[in-house]
């Protein structure tokens, strides 16, 4: 089974897993790790739905009583008297509650979701069934309605976007380090106001809500006005107040070679970002990051998060290999496929953009890590060259300590094929690395390994600090779905954390991240960061 992760404090998500939709009994699975910045929401292309707590007082005693509900069927309460409470809740929504409760299953999944948070899993989700199926066989259309922007939230400001995806609907209009303050407009997907819970909404102040809740909100958001604080040094005051309206669109194509999880630039007539604006966009991808400033034998590559989706067939049936096995695109695949174009065409070094990446999949993160990486070189002494090779000459990627139900470490290595694509020797870094604070998990892993086997030098921001992994695991609790005119049988699962992941030197980062040395850290805008690679290289 692989590992998955979302970031929720991006705008838009895909996600995936294995299995095809025709077997009819839910399948078991083992507890696999994978790594996630928030709760997990899942995008649905022809629905979405916020999966989070809503915001009235009623609906947040319902979720608690159904969550505490939900521990009663798989025998978990710790008191009769606590059955008792929550049975007397259940009975009162059934039979006194003025109006009847639309959607059982989706109150039920609310308030599970509810109840591990409250004890102090704020990564927890149940998952429905239909929730389940749309997180294991993500598609690739799921990124066809996106604003494009990835962002963290500053309590009490508003949204600071760390990056916009090339080509989407916010491309040459948001841009990095900009603060997203307040949406006016609001509509959803009909064009009325947002529903929460039982409150609508048309304006958001983004500095009054709790990131769930703004998660939420954008999560049900089809256009809006953004209105944006950006730093401008024409003004006295040194910021410009902007406003943009912005609508969830297709990310517009460049190129013949099309990726889901990748951005690059290796030359005018080598990208998949726009090099002209498009779209009625006042600036192109290749203006906003400055890739003027890209050196000519140096290759850009962004990865915006490292997931998956899987492969279907004209009438939307997941395809699979001939012993059954899902065919998908991976992260790693992709980014294998670059960076085999980055070889032919000659270049030496490599600028990977993590900015604003959520994480994902940790064996896409050991993929891709073992790619650039190698101990050649002066960076680990001999000792720690020892600790981090096993007996089939693979390199540790990151290790996780899973305390519980029974204490298991869990080891990922990698072989390393640094040599297919860069030929530095000793100590000579030719990759640089960027990040922010909206880097996390899976990109914190990959930046670890990057620093600590000494292929690349760290510039950028701080990162977010998450060191801890999530697993999900199905429930013995099945729905009857209807997919594609056939009848499948799927569960319900839950969606919880379970281990500490640490770096191959044995760091865990959670509550610290990583912070850039000097003098490369706090460098937010690509300007900037260009320039610091280049005075590197030129030193180096």
């Amino acid at each position: 089974m692989a590992e998955k992760d979302f970031f929720d404090e991006e705008f838009d998500k895909t996600v995936g897993e294995e299995n095809p939709q025709q077997e009819e009994q839910p399948r078991k699975t083992d507890v696999d790790s994978w790594y996630s910045h928030s709760v997990p929401k899942q995008v649905d292309t022809k629905k979405n739905k916020p999966l989070f707590i809503v915001l009235t007082c009623f609906v947040l005693v319902a979720c608690i009583g159904f969550g505490w509900l939900l521990c009663y069927l798989v025998n978990d309460l710790t008191t009769p008297e606590e059955e008792k409470i929550l049975a007397t809740v259940i009975d009162y929504l059934k039979n006194n509650y003025y109006k009847d409760v639309d959607n059982w299953t989706d109150a039920i999944e609310y308030s599970g979701t509810a109840l591990m948070q409250y004890a102090g899993d704020r990564f927890s989700q149940l998952m429905s069934p239909e929730t389940y199926y749309d997180f294991l066989y993500a598609e690739s259309s799921a990124r066809d309605k996106v604003f494009g922007v990835s962002f963290y939230i500053e309590s009490g400001l508003g949204l600071y976007v760390s990056s916009v995806v090339a080509n989407s609907s916010a491309y040459g209009r948001l841009q990095s380090g900009d603060f997203v303050l307040k949406l006016t407009n609001v509509k959803d997907d009909k064009g009325n106001p947002i529903e929460v819970g039982e409150r609508t909404f048309s304006e958001i102040n983004l500095s009054e809500w709790a990131s769930t809740t703004i998660e939420t909100m954008l999560d049900l958001t089809d256009s809006a006005t953004f209105h944006v604080l950006r730093q401008d040094s024409s003004q006295a005051s040194g910021y410009s107040l902007l406003s943009y309206d912005l609508q969830k669109g297709a990310i517009e194509s460049v190129g013949s070679n099309q990726y889901a999880f990748i951005e690059y630039y290796f030359g005018d007539g080598n990208t998949n970002i726009s090099i002209e604006p498009m779209g009625g966009a006042k600036i192109s991808t290749k203006q906003e990051r400055y890739l003027d400033l890209l050196p000519d034998d140096t290759g850009y590559v962004r990865i915006t998060q490292f997931m998956d989706y899987v492969l279907r067939d004209g009438n939307g049936n997941i395809m699979t290999d001939k012993d059954g096995k899902v065919l998908r695109v991976t992260a790693s695949s992709e980014f294998k496929s670059v960076m085999d174009e980055f070889r032919l065409l000659g270049k030496k070094r490599l600028v990977l953009d993590l900015k604003g990446n959520p994480g994902g999949n940790v064996s896409y993160v050991s993929e891709i890590g073992g790619m650039l990486v190698t101990t050649v070189g002066d960076k680990l002494t001999d000792a720690q060259k020892k600790s981090v090779t096993n007996s089939k000459n693979e390199l540790l990627m990151t290790y996780l300590d899973m305390p519980k139900p029974a204490h298991v470490v869990e080891y990922h290595y990698q072989e390393s094929s640094y040599f297919q694509y860069f030929n530095a020797m000793g100590s000579t870094c030719d990759i640089v690395v960027w990040t922010d604070g909206g880097s996390a998990s899976g990109s914190e892993m990959l930046t670890g390994i990057l620093r600590e086997y000494g292929t690349a030098v760290h510039m950028g921001t701080k990162t977010y600090g998450k060191g801890i992994a999530q697993t999900y695991q199905e429930l013995p609790f099945t729905q009857t779905l209807v997919v594609n005119g056939e009848k499948i049988v799927m569960p319900w699962a839950i969606y919880y954390t379970c281990a500490k992941y640490y770096s191959p030197l044995g760091v865990n980062i959670h509550g610290e991240g990583y912070t850039p040395d000097a003098p490369y850290n706090g460098l937010s805008d690509y300007e900037s960061l260009w320039n610091a690679a280049k005075i590197y290289w030129a030193l180096n």
